[in-house]
């Protein structure tokens, strides 16, 4: 059972238990108080329930016991807040988009968008032309010369100078430039070019070696070229090809050429030669048996940049560098223009190939890749080792080639 104490402010709490056992037994309490809680047993005497009820009253009349009393709570005076309600912003305020119309996606978007109809004309005509190119495939309505074709009249004397200078740009600008010095870095020993013309690789090639036996020091072990052999059946075009070597090549500024005569019929054969034979310029035809080093030896390297387009048989011209190359350990290395990839564009160079025949003595319309393996097929030894089409902005045109010389087995 549960008696309060109102006067006390106490709480009686009967002990659980037997209700009939607790009528004569005294009874366990617990008593709590309000300031703190407590547990105590008292031994009580038992009283009837209506004797309890009756001294309530009484228990309302004992003196109430002192508590102390608690500080007043402070009070906060009320400040009004600082913070200024947020006034509402323009920006906050988002208009609806405006429906967009084909102008003003123009006008915002026409730098992509006119690249976008460029490159769509362009797919557009190219695709048309590859397919009428393919569907009337014609052949190079031209007729090749028998003879060499070397270089026209209109490239002699001071036309060849400016031949050379005009080149320049172009060969820069198709990528060519960097294809020399690739060719150049790859050549090595004992070195022969054929078709050098005016001696546009002569500026790349690594002259270390030839420059310490000039200076005295020839037991020098060095990388890059030992002796250099060029060849080009043009005289006016190694004219040029000899001025560019005085100034690729340092010593030469004080070396004095050693002229042979023409000894050919066709008052070729002729050669200018320096450092004892280590530098040699020979005016000679390609189809004709190749010149030698100064000892006698085959070459190390033999290097040829645009020269199949310009000869009369090119397979015969692959089989000739075959037999100046060291078998098994010389390479040769080939850097020509021809046919591409695509049908509209052989077509134009075939549509052409006359009139560029008659200004650069070149047909541009080979096919240099068909032409290698021809000759691969028919000269006992020689080897493709690799052919790629460089610079893929010029669609196939260059090609560049490795060959080599394999000893035939005994």
């Amino acid at each position: 059972m549960v008696t309060f104490d109102h006067g006390s402010s106490k709480l009686f709490l009967d002990h659980p238990g037997n209700f009939a056992a607790r009528q004569n037994a005294p009874r366990p309490l617990m008593i709590c108080s309000a300031r703190g809680l407590f547990q105590t047993r008292l031994a009580l005497p038992h009283r009837p329930q209506w004797q309890r009820l009756a001294s309530s009253s009484a228990r309302g009349a004992l003196p109430k016991t002192k508590t102390k009393a608690s500080k007043p709570s402070r009070a906060i005076p009320y400040k009004p807040s600082s913070i200024k309600p947020r006034e509402p912003n323009v920006r906050d305020h988002v208009d609806p988009p405006e429906p967009q119309t084909v102008a003003s996606i123009w006008k915002t978007h026409w730098l992509p968008l006119s690249g976008a109809v460029l490159l769509a004309g362009a797919l557009g005509f190219y695709i048309v032309g590859t397919v009428a190119a393919s569907v009337k495939a014609s052949g190079c309505p031209c007729v090749e010369h028998s003879i060499p074709t070397g270089r026209p009249p209109a490239l002699t004397g001071d036309n060849a100078d400016n031949f050379d200078k005009e080149l320049d740009f172009p060969e820069w600008w198709m990528g060519i430039r960097a294809l020399r010095k690739r060719l150049a870095a790859e050549a090595r020993g004992n070195v022969l070019e054929l078709a050098m013309g005016g001696g546009r690789n002569l500026e790349y090639y690594d002259w270390f070696a030839l420059s310490q036996y000039a200076a005295g020091r020839p037991n020098i072990v060095a990388k890059g070229v030992t002796s250099f052999t060029g060849l080009d059946i043009s005289a006016d075009m190694l004219d040029v090809a000899r001025r560019r070597l005085v100034r690729a090549v340092p010593p030469m500024k004080d070396s004095a050429p050693v002229v042979g005569a023409a000894t050919m019929p066709d008052r070729t054969g002729g050669q200018l030669s320096f450092l004892d034979g280590h530098l040699r310029l020979i005016n000679s035809d390609a189809h004709k048996p190749l010149p030698a080093t100064a000892r006698g030896d085959k070459y190390d390297t033999v290097v040829q940049t645009f020269g199949l387009c310009s000869v009369s048989d090119p397979v015969a011209v692959l089989s000739n560098l075959a037999s100046a190359v060291k078998p098994n350990t010389g390479k040769i290395i080939l850097l020509e223009h021809g046919k591409g990839w695509f049908g509209i564009l052989n077509g134009l160079l075939d549509k052409d190939a006359d009139k560029h025949f008659a200004k650069y003595g070149c047909w541009w319309n080979r096919d240099i890749q068909g032409l290698v393996e021809e000759a691969a097929q028919k000269t006992p030894g020689l080897e493709i080792v690799k052919i790629e089409r460089p610079k893929w902005l010029q669609f196939g045109t260059l090609v560049w080639v490795e060959l080599r010389v394999k000893d035939a087995a005994p």
